[in-house]
């Protein structure tokens, strides 16, 4: 009996300590809970009317004050402040209001005014004249002049190189040049002495301003430009503002030279591939001949004055021709191959063509161009750098006539934009990194969205042990694996079990264990 008792008593005690090991086995294992990121898409639309860098665009406007001048007036400065409004909100500008008669023959700024959207730009005098765009209007009072001595051409050039050290009218430069007058050029009659010239002697003597015009625009044939120092203007418009029919708003006299002047300076071509302009705005017309960039005081509304000054500022980046386009700053993670690129005027899918040799059409990934960047444009200039990855869009355009069109595949021309997806690079998990540090492995269980990962070295996980980082395979991503770590406890995904980030859901990792640290 007692035997009997005492069998009964270790059973029932070893059960006991059989019970109360595994409940305080089970007490400590814990759970380390994991969520892998879905894999991200990127979309971005960019326009090409969206210029990276800001154009330069530099006016000049030289005001009538003459006797007789009727320009300056409350429609006129309203259409003024038209111009700074418009201008301002697309362009690094600077707009210089000068008298068109010299009053002062050693100050080429005495009682200008400069509005720019960066004082900081110029220098010298020139900081001296800067108005706020508020204040640009009312800024605008010149001495009047009596007399018939108006060489505005001349006024015109002299202006701009003297002021081109102190940052007012800088290189690559949209340069464009108006001219509000109520008469005409007089500079042939100064410089003979007549009280008229004739034709063939006035136009042979603004033959040789208008060839001075053209050498400090640049990309010109035929002018002798010994001596004169270059702009390089991207752009050079003369504009007309006169009376080009008899009216009660001129003297009695039609003008014809400035007329002449505005003409050739529109028409010369660049050597550059800048294209001819070809943005005329209800152009004069006179003896069934169009004179473009001409606007005549007797029937013009002086509320619109300025209107084509911002055409001609506008039309210019109708011409720009896209080779190259930004998809992503250079620290962006790129698939490739997942890649799509959708024009928005038709919502043509343009094809990836990066592994091709000789395409016609689509694009190619050209990867992250470092600095100082990779030029966008392919006409009329580079146009802008940009810092990151890019697409090469694959075609051809041509120039006929001053207009530049694609003729072939799928270059990007104003104002078309370009819509840009793609996924990140998928990467591949195939460790998991154990936060409790080393584990009792008896106890190890491992999930994958919920379902149950084996033990199994071929097919599931098995446990590494303590390892460097620099010891794993680097192809392979590690779940949990903390900033900075250079070693720990790891388990490796074998198999079917190691698992890529996709797109649409995360991925939830689960590991159960009892770890020796606890």
């Amino acid at each position: 009996m007692r035997k009997s008792l005492f069998l009964i008593a270790s059973f029932l005690l070893a059960t006991c300590l059989v019970s109360c090991a595994k409940e305080e086995f089970a007490a400590n294992k814990a759970l380390q809970n994991s969520t892998v990121n879905q894999l991200t898409t990127t979309s971005t639309l960019l326009c090409s009317q969206s210029t990276l860098v800001s154009p330069k665009v530099d006016v000049l406007l030289l005001w009538d004050n003459s006797s007789s001048a009727l320009f300056i007036n409350s429609a006129t400065k309203s259409s003024f402040n038209q111009l700074i409004t418009s201008v301002s909100e697309k362009f690094d500008y600077h707009i210089l209001s000068a008298p068109l008669i010299s009053t002062n023959a050693t100050n080429s700024l005495y009682e200008a005014s400069l509005v720019a959207k960066d004082p900081s730009s110029v220098s010298g005098t020139a900081s001296g004249i800067i108005k706020t765009k508020d204040a640009a209007a009312s800024a605008l009072g010149f001495s009047q002049v009596s007399g018939s001595a108006e060489p505005g051409v001349d006024r015109a050039t002299s202006i701009i190189e003297a002021n081109r050290g102190n940052g007012i009218f800088r290189s690559d430069a949209y340069t464009i040049i108006v001219v509000m007058s109520n008469g005409d050029d007089t500079s042939c009659e100064i410089s003979t002495g007549y009280n008229s010239c004739a034709t063939a002697d006035w136009t042979s003597r603004m033959q040789s301003k208008i060839d001075k015009l053209l050498c400090l625009r640049g990309n010109v044939t035929g002018p002798n430009c010994s001596g004169t120092s270059t702009l390089n203007a991207s752009m050079m418009r003369f504009i007309n503002i006169a009376p080009l029919t008899s009216c009660s708003s001129g003297l009695g006299k039609i003008n014809t030279r400035y007329r002449k002047v505005a003409k050739t300076i529109y028409d010369t071509a660049y050597t550059n591939g800048w294209p001819t302009s070809n943005d005329n705005l209800n152009p004069f017309t006179s003896g069934g001949v169009q004179y473009p960039d001409n606007y005549d005081i007797c029937s013009i509304d002086f509320n619109h004055i300025f209107d084509g000054v911002n055409t001609a500022i506008k039309q210019t980046l109708i011409k720009h021709v896209y080779e190259y386009w930004p998809v992503a700053g250079s620290n962006a993670s790129i698939d490739v191959n997942t890649l799509r690129v959708v024009r928005s005027s038709d919502g043509k899918v343009l094809v990836n063509r990066t592994n091709d040799s000789n395409p016609t059409d689509g694009f190619q990934f050209i990867g992250d161009q470092a600095y100082p960047g990779h030029y966008t444009r392919l006409y009329p200039t580079q146009g802008e750098l940009y810092i990151g990855k890019m697409i090469k869009l694959i075609g051809t355009a041509t120039n006929t006539g001053g207009v530049y069109s694609v003729t072939s595949g799928d270059l990007v021309t104003y104002p078309e934009c370009l819509s840009v997806t793609y996924d990140a690079i998928k990467a591949q998990y195939g460790y998991i990194y154990l936060k409790n540090g080393e584990p009792y492995v008896p106890t190890i269980e491992v999930r994958i969205n919920g379902a149950l990962v084996p033990q199994n070295s071929t097919n599931g996980w098995d446990y590494l042990g303590l390892q460097f980082t620099n010891g794993l395979d680097l192809n392979l991503k590690v779940v949990d694996l903390p900033s900075g770590a250079s070693s720990g406890y790891f388990l490796r995904l074998n198999g079917s079990y190691k698992f890529n980030n996709t797109a649409g859901s995360a991925v939830t990792v689960n590991v159960y264990y009892t770890s020796k640290t606890n």
